[in-house]
């Protein structure tokens, strides 16, 4: 029921009005009827009489050949003896309905409904033959909406699925890194080492529920860094200065887990690190238009011969690439007076 109800759309019956009214147009101006000398309110009254009845006959036709349609399935639609059937059914029956509301004359009886039927015939084929190729088209465009959908739902499983394998890359990359620091620190320094561990601990408390995180608020991915920064601070020393500059509006910002303390961790591996007196990590977040820029910025050795080739370079840029295409971008440039700067830039929200 609920197929034949989608079949009998407005298209579908403008379709039969559309046929039946050339239908009765043909009727008042056949002479034989005598319509057409007798005027034009003669006319007009006579194409709305008969419109009237073909109209009655178009949808009876058109319910019993859909009815006929939907029983032979999709392959049945595509089935020229199954059309053929649907178009003498839908004759038939619409023959019997004009019997049956008084529509044909009682003294012609059988014989006129079997002119009635032979008249039909080749017009039903051309009304049925019609709406095959409705009911066609119709399958057709909603084949290209299922297959839409379905090329939609796999690139949608195919990026997170990247994602997935580019955050899964970040994970041990950042933590093996931090856990060698600990393990070298406690060979060197006990006490330093268990200060270490506790802010080692610190940060996987704040890092751990966040990395498989699709998306973090800035205050969060903040607070990480800040737990990150806290174990290399134990480290270096005085050697390693630090700034956070990030306005309270700002702390909302919804932004990719673990970028933030990627290229902190950068700054300080590549930056800050290798030099013996050690220098300063400047972290600043600010509104440039509609899109946050995230900079992270050191004092340290600059730019070197594989500067901005690392794995974890090449995972944020990745990373924003998938998330936001060309909206998102990041960029290495010469910080002053020393050092490199390292911006992200992404859309705000």
């Amino acid at each position: 029921m609920q197929r034949l109800l989608n079949g009998l759309s407005w298209s579908a019956l403008a379709l039969v009005a559309g046929f039946c009214g050339l239908q009765a147009l043909e009727w008042v101006l056949a002479p034989m009827n005598g319509v057409v000398g007798g005027g034009a309110a003669d006319m007009a009254l006579g194409w709305l009489s008969r419109m009237a009845v073909f109209l009655v006959m178009g949808v009876t036709m058109l319910v019993t050949a859909l009815v006929i349609l939907n029983a032979a399935g999709r392959a049945g639609r595509e089935n020229l003896a199954v059309a053929a059937l649907a178009t003498v059914a839908g004759c038939v029956v619409a023959t019997l309905t004009r019997y049956a509301i008084g529509a044909t004359p009682a003294t012609d009886g059988a014989a006129f409904m079997v002119l009635v039927f032979t008249s039909w015939i080749g017009s039903g084929a051309i009304l049925v033959a019609g709406y095959v190729f409705y009911l066609r088209a119709q399958s057709a465009d909603a084949d290209a909406r299922t297959a839409e959908l379905r090329r939609g739902a796999l690139e949608t499983q195919q990026l997170a699925t990247r994602l997935r394998l580019l955050q899964a890359q970040v994970e041990p990359h950042f933590l093996f890194n931090t856990l060698s620091n600990v393990r070298r620190l406690c060979q060197t320094d006990a006490s330093a080492g268990r200060a270490m561990l506790g802010q080692l601990t610190r940060y996987l408390r704040a890092a751990l529920p966040k990395m498989r995180a699709h998306e973090t608020s800035l205050a969060e991915e903040i607070d990480l860094v800040s737990a990150y920064l806290g174990v290399q601070k134990i480290r270096m020393g005085e050697r390693l200065q630090t700034t956070i500059d990030a306005p309270q509006p700002l702390l909302a910002a919804r932004v990719p887990p673990m970028m933030l303390a990627t290229l902190v961790e950068n700054a300080v591996k590549h930056g800050v690190g290798p030099l013996a007196e050690g220098g300063a990590i400047r972290i600043k977040a600010e509104k440039a238009a509609d899109a946050l820029k995230l900079t992270v910025a050191d004092t340290g050795r600059g730019f070197t011969g594989t500067s901005g080739s690392g794995v974890g370079l090449a995972n944020i840029r990745a990373r924003l690439a998938a998330l936001y295409g060309e909206r998102a971008a990041l960029r290495l440039e010469a910080n002053a007076p020393r050092g490199v700067a390292a911006v992200i830039t992404l859309p705000l929200s």
